[in-house]
């Protein structure tokens, strides 16, 4: 039987001191740098050293411990110099793998190794380890063997409309907010403040037009937005995809690149989406639900970061031929009725926004900017809303064989849904009391994966959705 050892690379020592770094190694790097300037060392620094001494000696023992051994039917990873630790993973039982490179990584010609299974923690990577470069290839292609891939490139534009349409301004607050303040306390710099100073001279600028609660919020998203932007292009920069029979391979990164190899069969769903940015370039993204696929809740393997709709469906039926449906759809019946009750939810968010933009104006008319500024932005919020509506009413669709696609939105992003019938975890019949009447309803599908992705059909057949669904699933009503 054939088999192969790995050890771990020296700087997995520097991963596993990660949970100290900003509560003793930077400490002790501050105090070593003040005790060259000033000539003084304090008792403080002194235990501080000795703490990190320990850490230090305990990281290296735990490096020295690891091993991963991989032979045709298994992967063993072996941890831990006191209490010993052995996981087993059939190959089988593998979804997806990945090798990440930073800058120290570029350096030292070493990554991060990732391993993941469907049987781990939502949102968390399985295994994680340092590994050599050479190694880290030909344990890939150890565990997921070679076969001839297509290679597909997408340019920087691509990457930049996939990374604005999925950057969020809270994200970029979350991720920055902490860097500027740890970073302050390192340089001794109110660097926080010096920003929030910022903010208010820029929302200044536009006293004259809204109100200054309105500007410094405005400001602030917008801040938190591009850097959620400027972090997602340069992580999606250089995406590149390779395809095969059996396996999928992504690549994309430029200060840390990360390659991503998972199979075919762990994918739970694909969704083809469009978000409000993409629609006004008429793009679409397509990503698929990989079991125990990221370090994040949610997360998904990028397939296509931006593509024309004629493009990404080609490449779909190209990579996922086994989720297409073969049976006849079921759609809206194209009437003058069902049109004005697709549009029903909008134009009633209409009526109540300017009527309580109006109420709001009268009643406090001191704060008048205010509420017209707001009234205007849900506004343009619920006439794309009732675009989405219409569009669903359109081209809304559920279809079910041995896979299940539908077609509907979910928030303000359109989704288009494939998977297999078996991975289907609920489908749920929804009706109003005006579904009731015209003898129609709503399906909302459900799948089984850690990111549950989810789509709603409106106003469908209620007849042919529950027959469809007696026939493909044996359920009642």
């Amino acid at each position: 039987m054939l088999e192969r050892t790995y050890v771990a690379h020296p700087l997995m020592m520097i991963n596993i001191m990660k949970p100290f770094l900003f509560v003793l190694v930077l400490p002790v790097v501050k105090g070593v740098l003040q005790y060259f300037i000033t000539g003084r060392i304090t008792g403080v620094l002194t235990l501080e050293i000795a703490a990190f001494a320990v850490v230090g000696v305990l990281s290296f023992l735990s490096f020295r411990s690891f091993k991963v051994v991989i032979d045709d039917k298994k992967l063993v990873i072996q941890k831990g110099f006191l209490i010993k630790s052995v996981a087993v993973i059939k190959k089988e039982r593998l979804s997806c793998v990945s090798f990440e490179r930073g800058i120290f990584d570029l350096m030292f010609a070493s990554g991060t190794y990732k391993v993941n299974t469907e049987a781990g923690a939502s949102g968390k990577t399985d295994f994680s380890f340092k590994l050599r470069l050479n190694d880290a290839v030909e344990m890939s292609k150890f565990l997921y063997g070679e076969e001839n891939r297509v290679a597909v490139r997408f340019n920087a534009f691509k990457s930049a409309i996939f990374a604005a349409a999925t950057s969020s301004a809270i994200t970029g607050l979350l991720v920055g907010v902490p860097i500027i303040n740890n970073s302050g306390k390192i340089l001794g710099i109110a660097l926080s403040r010096i920003l929030f100073d910022e903010i208010n001279r820029a929302s200044a600028r536009f006293d004259a037009y809204f109100p200054p609660i309105v500007n410094v919020i405005t400001v602030t998203l917008i801040f938190g937005y591009a850097l959620s932007f400027v972090i997602g292009f340069i992580r999606m920069l250089g995406f590149r995809l390779r395809i095969g029979e059996k396996k999928a391979e992504v690549e994309y990164g430029v200060i840390s690149r990360r390659r991503v190899i998972f199979k075919k069969s762990a994918v739970n769903d694909v969704c083809i989406e469009q978000t409000p940015l993409m629609r006004a370039f008429g793009l679409f993204s397509m990503r698929a639900a990989v079991g125990g696929y990221g370090d994040k809740k949610g997360e998904k393997a990028i397939i296509v970061p931006a593509a024309r709709r004629f493009r990404i469906k080609n490449q779909f039926r190209a990579y996922f031929p086994f989720l297409c449906p073969k049976a006849v759809p079921i759609r809206a019946e194209r009437t003058k009725t069902n049109a004005l009750r697709a549009l029903w939810p909008a134009r009633f968010a209409a009526a109540i926004d300017i009527c309580f933009t109006t109420a709001m104006s009268i009643c406090f008319p001191s704060v008048l900017r205010f509420f017209v500024a707001s009234g205007i932005v849900v506004m343009a919020v619920i006439v794309y809303y009732g675009n989405l509506c219409f569009l669903s009413y359109k081209t809304g669709k559920l279809c079910i064989s041995k896979s299940v696609s539908a077609f509907g939105f979910f928030g303000l992003t359109t989704r288009e849904l494939y998977c297999d019938k078996q991975r289907i975890g609920e489908i749920k019949i929804i009706r109003t009391p005006a579904d009731r009447r015209y003898n129609t309803c709503k399906a909302e599908i459900t799948v089984c994966s850690e990111s549950a992705d989810k789509v709603k059909v409106r106003n469908i057949d209620y007849r042919k959705t529950l027959d469809f669904v007696r026939q493909e699933f044996g359920t009642d009503e």
